[in-house]
């Protein structure tokens, strides 16, 4: 099969770059500069993939808008027989931002989008044709893997993430956002900022404190510029590789008490259990092994029948149970902004309804929750 592209791309260069791409694939290609150009090769020919610059002029000579890109990737999307064909957005630094093309995205029909100037690695020009065409079924037989993330999965908000340490990593949402100490300032940014304190809540420190504890020798303004390319980085790597949309502030916020994770973020350690962690009654140094509330059989369950008893819940169990009862997923974090307690207590309280029989764990870490198990009342 002979796949042939459309290329709409005002600069000349950045078309030769694409052309001599496309064919070290195989493929063959129109190139055009403008919007009525394009609009023009579509009427008479029939193309496999379409690559679309977003900041195009309507015709040549005339100044160049992204508006226009926008109007020819909703007016292509709803041609007939161009409903399903793949469109990958070439977007520029400088100029076209993650926003952007997360609009592009959700509202306009593109399948996917590459950076300009292309990548040699990672996400790569030829990456994003491949991924295109295996997800729209265009691909040769038998080239139908999918990327991580499948090009055709929606792009959803970013609710809610599990940052996991490592000494080598640090994970958001099961994607590497940062490496080991060889990654420097940011690295000692997140190690500073993972603690919780008495309250359960992040620690808080202003740039100067920050600075200081990380060592930064650009002081509050090197730990603002560490901090802001983090944030850019991780929204591009959250859209490319997991489809999560991820504003600016949603994982590391400033100002007020100073930087400090968002009530979005849980962290946890790469060795700990995802669902019973340092909340295991049974390793946590909290939770007294004389505790009766603890007591592997007489606390959870009735010695007569060996149901599951509800006798001995905390305020926090009850509230929690309660929710799940009524049909609600109840996390971590839920129990903590609820009840004001640590973390570390919730999910303690949790892991205790757990083995009382009242509850489980259910869906992958990251985004998994709490739910009620049917018991003696029905519930």
């Amino acid at each position: 099969m002979k796949y042939h592209a459309l290329v709409v791309d005002d600069n000349p260069d950045v078309l030769d770059d694409v052309k001599d791409r496309l064919e070290s694939l195989g493929h063959s290609c129109d190139c055009v500069t403008c919007l009525q150009c394009a609009r023009d090769h579509l009427a008479k020919n029939s193309y496999s993939y379409i690559l679309l610059d977003l900041e195009i002029p309507v015709r040549y000579g005339r100044p160049s808008r992204i508006a226009n890109g926008q109007n020819l990737l909703r007016e292509i999307r709803a041609m007939k027989g161009y409903e399903h064909i793949p469109i990958i957005v070439m977007t520029s630094h400088g100029h076209d931002s993650p926003d952007l093309a997360i609009e592009v995205l959700r509202g306009n029909g593109a399948i996917d989008y590459v950076k300009k100037p292309f990548p040699d690695k990672g996400h790569t020009l030829e990456k994003a044709v491949q991924d295109a065409l295996d997800a729209s079924g265009r691909s040769r037989p038998g080239a139908n893997h999918l990327s991580k993330a499948s090009k055709t999965q929606p792009v959803q908000a970013f609710e809610c993430g599990e940052m996991v340490f490592s000494e080598d990593r640090v994970d958001l949402c099961e994607v590497k956002v940062c490496g080991g100490p060889e990654c420097g300032m940011i690295r000692r940014i997140l190690d500073e900022l993972r603690p919780v304190n008495t309250r359960g809540a992040f620690v808080a420190y202003s740039g100067t404190e920050l600075a200081k504890r990380v060592k930064c020798p650009a002081g509050q303004n090197g730990v603002a510029g560490a901090v802001r390319e983090f944030r850019k980085k991780t929204a591009e790597l959250l859209l490319d590789e997991a489809r999560i949309q991820c504003g600016p502030r949603d994982i590391i916020q400033s100002g007020g008490r100073g930087y400090r994770f968002t009530e979005k973020i849980s962290v946890r350690d790469a060795n700990d259990d995802p669902v019973n962690g340092d909340g295991d009654p049974v390793n946590d140094p909290e939770s007294p092994a004389d505790d009766p509330a603890n007591d592997p059989v007489n606390g959870r369950h009735d010695p007569v029948t060996g149901a599951a008893t509800d006798d001995g819940l905390s305020d926090r169990q009850r509230w929690a149970l309660g929710q799940m009862r009524a049909g609600k997923p109840v996390r971590v974090g839920d129990v903590a902004d609820q009840h004001k307690c640590s973390k570390v207590t919730a999910k303690r309280d949790l892991t205790d309804l757990r083995q009382r029989g009242l509850i489980e764990f259910t869906g992958p870490p990251k985004t998994g929750h709490w739910r009620a198990l049917r018991g003696r009342d029905g519930q």
